[in-house]
């Protein structure tokens, strides 16, 4: 029983119910963008949208309606649609628990295997979940988290002889998935080619590299070239690599949205990116200096980004913590725990070089055979719990079986936080029909009330610096702006936040007292309706706000 009960396993387990238990409570669920994917997903499920030249126009809105638009996350989307036809947002909410949830367990494995006491691995694993969990949204953002940290565990391990180096070949499959699921993927591109150029000047310079001759280093350049190509491996061509640079180059996003600011260390999420740089530093600062590798550095890179937009902050964690594994145990620190604490770190020696062929030789050193029943071990004994779990969570959704926290019905969204109570009255609107929204409720019209056409929402590269800076500027310094817009576009309905002191709304403050009438309100949002007009210039006085 012990040996199906491994640090790894209950780092999973943790990891996953706090998650699902965050889904039951509606904060799981806290991105717009998580409610329109699937929308999406199932569109090109059913009707191939958005694949074909003539289905590539936004549908959503009556502000861009018709423009080019093409869903440049589609893979994931149609992951995202398979998923909730299984068991609607309940098994969207599982799916990003489980790989969360694996991706912790496997970083603190990685320590546990270099020799570290669990209990380090799951301080480190703790410490990642809090400077990452701002971004545990089940959107396809994940897939970045996840395929990152894997990226620079592939090069830490061929950088320290755990893997051949023609390993790095499995780099070409994962980047053409990468590529149709986030555009995250330019961020692994350059960490592989910043490793690549490490490893030839480290080469030149007679220090300690990979690449032993001239055929070590064409393949790894020749490697660079190919996962750069894969960008083009998509429906769309080039036109998905411009959406990707025009959304990176938006000085618009990093000005009104948050997640592109600059980190804050006030918040807890900041803190514990910070905190966890400074650990790292500490770590590279007990190594003895010829020593140090060139993937060692790539979380460095990842930290001076994750400074300047905070959104970069959970790749500096996860390549931290991924590093770190190797980083530790070089340091003095580990020396000293070794010689006075034992437990906490016990020096590990893994195979290097052709650890395949030394593994199938029966006469290979009992430490690679080791290795080799270590791995096996864990991917049987540790995956044998978790996998029965996450199995029986998915039968239970696709059969609508209620069960606390893993059933059907267990993941809901926050009626503080989105407009439910609201929407039988969007509903009722006839089709088509166009509605005013703040940002944050676009995805939700989109899912939750097709019949409606949407002012504006989070799929930036449509509506443009220009458009989307209109809309920040209006709402924080020009609400009244608003009624330029009805004028322009035509609606008549209006959905905004319920202005209070934890969220304000200057929508909301405004609608107040320009005559338009309260459909309804509720503690998250209010639905307005314009008045008719009384005369040139004029509308019908202010109505009583109704309750």
């Amino acid at each position: 029983m012990h040996r199906l009960w491994r640090a790894e396993t209950g780092i999973f387990l943790c990891v996953w119910l706090y998650l699902l238990r965050a889904a039951h409570e509606g904060t799981l669920i806290r991105d717009p963008g998580v409610l329109w994917h699937g929308v999406v997903g199932e569109q090109i499920l059913s009707r191939g949208s958005y694949l074909r030249p003539e289905t590539q126009v936004d549908s959503f809105s009556f502000t861009f309606a018709g423009q080019p638009w093409i869903a440049q996350q589609w893979l994931a989307e149609c992951i995202m649609a398979l998923l909730y036809r299984v068991g609607g947002l309940d098994s969207v909410a599982l799916a990003a628990a489980t790989i969360l949830a694996a991706l912790h367990a496997w970083v603190a494995h990685r320590l546990i295997r270099a020799g570290f006491h669990w209990l380090l691995g799951a301080v480190l694993a703790l410490l990642l979940f809090f400077a990452s969990a701002y971004h545990f949204h089940p959107r396809p953002h994940l897939a970045t988290i996840v395929l990152l940290g894997w990226t620079l565990g592939r090069l830490c391990d061929v950088e320290s002889g755990r893997r051949a180096l023609r390993s790095l070949v499995w780099l070409v499959p994962v980047f053409i998935v990468w590529t149709n699921l986030h555009g995250g993927v330019l961020g692994g591109m350059a960490t592989i080619a910043l490793v690549t150029i490490g490893w030839v000047v480290a080469r030149g310079a007679g220090l300690p590299s990979p690449l032993r001759g001239f055929r070590d280093t064409a393949f790894v350049v020749c490697l660079v070239l190919v996962c750069g190509l894969t960008a083009l491996v998509n429906p769309y061509g080039v036109r998905l690599i411009e959406v990707w640079r025009s959304l990176s180059n938006s000085p618009t996003l990093r000005e009104f949205i948050l997640e592109h600011q600059p980190l804050n260390p006030r918040d807890i999420g900041g803190f514990c990116v910070l905190l966890l740089g400074l650990i790292y530093l500490l770590a590279l600062a007990g190594c003895p200096p010829r020593q140090l590798r060139m993937t060692w550095l790539v979380p460095l890179v990842w930290l001076c980004l994750a400074c300047t937009s905070i959104r970069h902050g959970p790749l500096f964690s996860i390549t931290a913590v991924v590093a770190l594994a190797d980083v530790l145990p070089q340091t003095r620190w580990a020396t000293w725990l070794a010689a006075n604490a034992g437990d906490l770190y016990t020096p590990n020696q893994l195979p290097i070089a052709n650890c395949k062929l030394q593994i199938a030789n029966l006469q290979a050193p009992p430490g690679i055979r080791q290795f080799a029943s270590c791995k096996l071990q864990f991917a049987i004994c540790n995956l044998l719990l978790p996998t029965g779990l996450v199995l029986t969570a998915l039968l239970l959704q696709a059969l609508s079986i209620p069960a606390p926290l893993i059933g059907h019905g267990s993941t809901r969204l926050d009626p503080n936080y989105w407009p439910v109570d609201l929407l039988p009255k969007l509903s009722e609107q006839p089709d088509g029909t166009p509605i005013f929204n703040d940002m944050l409720y676009g995805g939700y019209v989109v899912a939750y009330a097709p019949n409606l056409r949407v002012f504006i929402d989070d799929r930036c590269e449509l509506y443009g610096d220009a458009f989307i800076r209109e809309y920040f500027e209006g709402e924080r310094d020009d609400p009244a702006r608003l009624e330029h817009w009805a004028d322009r576009f035509g609606f008549q309905l209006a959905l905004v936040r319920t202005d209070s002191e934890r969220r304000p709304s200057p929508f909301d403050r405004y609608l107040q007292t320009s005559g338009w009438r309260v459909l309804s309100q509720t503690a998250a949002a209010t639905l307005y309706q314009r008045a008719p007009s009384t005369g040139k210039g004029e509308r019908a006085p202010e109505q009583k706000r109704e309750q």
